[in-house]
């Protein structure tokens, strides 16, 4: 046995084990055998995976014989070698279908982790106990596939990555089915394709006949967009390669007319969006949702899309179709999903129904921080202001914009008198925090961009508790001048941190985006205003 067989053995606990089973039966063959260190770990290894299909919930020793091959140490060849055939066994072990699906899925995890990859809900003993493969990248495996079958006779490569990934996502997906009709078994071959994994959505969304059903099914289709998201990502490698390898010596011949070609190419990706491959999946799920009056969940599933990289939930043909059902529910409902939505359009058309029906008398509007919220960060609220028909429409937001002052301001009166303080003492989980040091900012930006000077300074002259006998115009536009000021120095050095409160549901990161976008308004709305404002 060589040095580094030795040194292995004498680490980890688990080889002196082996060794000790095979204490008794060492041949001259089985000497000869040992040598290889794969053959050595392919030996160690099998009376773990024997344990784990037999149910033993005792990990340990295959995660030190995994962890034992994380560094590049020692001969890279002869690690490469290991790690091939540590990779190809559990691979094949994977794949028994007569084991549980829980050790399978525990393999698969292992598989996924161990080569760097981002696994959605992966266990903290994993994450805590198993060092992941430096330098991992199983392709090596098919690389040198026919030198190591030939030199050492281990086992073929069984499988690529995107296969483990998929066998993961639906050994995953059918035990989370079991909450709905326990024979329901979704395959690889499922989720083989955008059309196979939404035909199989719909098949899984005819047999969910409870609400507590929809939710399985919406962690299902989170669990199936970062499938497709490692798929996109993993197509997208190979055409990147193939251009860098294509790229010719006499690269500067015809240099600006590549140069036009790349602007125009740039151009276009930024008129189109894009949209999330299982898009027609969450549109069938939204429609449930909404037959079960919870409009407000998919404002939220909505609302979390825009962190994820996945693009935009709907297309514009499923977002009318949402809206076009909606209306017919509730006209607010359905202008705060078109405004969580990119699609002009669709916002105008619901914004206009929505006018009409506000026309006609509604119920009590008047707290309603979402809406504000939206049309703010949708930025329609200067095509609402600059067009008559939508009148109606604006003369709500301002409505909405007094009311919340005013309880802004009777929020403070408490604090003023105790302790003379100002809104920094805000509660930051209250929605008055969020109207004073977001919501109101932006609304004033948005007016001096449209051009309404003297309505944005008398708002602010209001907003301040100013006398009524101070609101002239010149001193309305100081006061103007002097909060945006104000506040641009806020958002430059005190950036306003949201807490973990539930208060900003379901438009959390709605808000945080209105947030992150708000000095850069304010500053657009400085610049225009009139350069011989003076300072007061």
């Amino acid at each position: 046995m060589n040095y580094y067989c030795i040194l292995i053995a004498a680490r980890f606990e688990v080889f002196v084990e082996a060794l000790q089973h095979h204490a008794n039966t060492v041949t001259a063959s089985a000497e000869t055998e040992f040598q290889h260190l794969s053959h050595l770990y392919l030996k160690v290894l099998e009376p773990i995976l024997q344990d784990l299909a037999n149910g033993s919930r005792e990990h340990q020793k295959l995660y030190q014989l995994i962890s034992s091959l994380s560094n590049l140490e020692g001969d890279f060849n002869e690690l490469k070698k290991v790690r091939c055939a540590v990779w190809e066994r559990l691979a094949r072990f994977s794949e028994d279908l007569l084991l549980a699906s829980n050790v399978r899925v525990h393999v698969l995890e292992l598989l996924q982790f161990i080569a760097g990859k981002s696994v959605k809900g992966l266990s903290s003993e994993l994450q805590l106990n198993v060092h992941p493969w430096v330098g991992w990248d199983e392709s090596l495996c098919a690389n040198n596939k026919s030198q190591i079958t030939s030199n050492d006779g281990l086992p073929e490569q069984i499988d690529t990555s995107s296969r483990f990934t998929s066998t993961l996502v639906a050994l995953r997906s059918s035990q989370l089915m079991t909450a709905i009709s326990p024979g329901f078994e979704i395959t690889p071959d499922d989720l083989s394709s955008v059309d196979t994994a939404v035909s199989c959505f719909l098949k899984l969304c005819a047999v969910a006949n409870a609400d507590p059903h929809l939710d399985v099914l919406v962690v299902i289709l989170e669990e199936w967009e970062g499938l497709f998201m490692i798929k996109k990502e993993e197509e997208a490698s190979p055409e990147l390669s193939n251009a860098e390898n294509s790229w010719s010596d006499d690269w500067d011949e015809g240099w600006e007319s590549f140069q036009e070609i790349e602007a125009l190419e740039r151009e276009k990706k930024g008129d189109s969006l894009l949209i999330h491959p299982l898009h027609e999946s969450w549109t069938e799920i939204f429609k449930l949702l909404i037959k079960a009056s919870r409009v407000k969940d998919v404002l939220k599933l909505i609302d979390q899309s825009i962190l994820k990289p996945g693009g935009v939930l709907l297309d514009e043909g499923d977002a009318r179709n949402l809206n076009d059902i909606i209306l017919g529910m509730d006209c607010f409902m359905a202008s705060k999903m078109m405004l969580l939505l990119p699609y002009e359009g669709l916002q105008v058309e619901s914004l206009t129904a929505l006018g009409n029906k506000m026309k006609q008398g509604t119920s009590d509007i008047a707290n309603d921080h979402e809406f504000l919220t939206l049309i703010l960060s949708s930025g329609i609220l200067s095509t609402v202001i600059n067009k008559s028909s939508f009148g109606t429409i604006f003369s709500y937001v301002c409505y909405l914009v007094g009311n919340f002052s005013h309880r802004f301001q009777e929020a403070q009166l408490p604090k003023l008198r105790k302790e003379g303080s100002n809104e920094h003492g805000n509660t930051k989980g209250d929605i008055s925090f969020l109207f004073a040091r977001i919501l109101f900012p932006t609304f004033i930006s948005e007016l001096v961009k449209a051009d309404q000077l003297i309505l944005a300074g008398f708002m602010i002259t209001k907003f301040m508790h100013t006398n009524a006998s101070f609101r002239l115009i010149n001193i309305a536009e100081a006061s103007l001048r002097r909060y945006l000021e104000g506040q641009f120095q806020v958002q430059e050095h005190n950036k306003v941190a949201l807490d973990e409160t539930s208060c900003y549901e379901p438009l959390k990161n709605t808000v945080s985006s209105l947030r992150d976008k708000l000095g850069n308004s304010l500053q657009s709305a400085l610049s225009l205003l009139p350069k011989n404002e003076s300072n007061r």
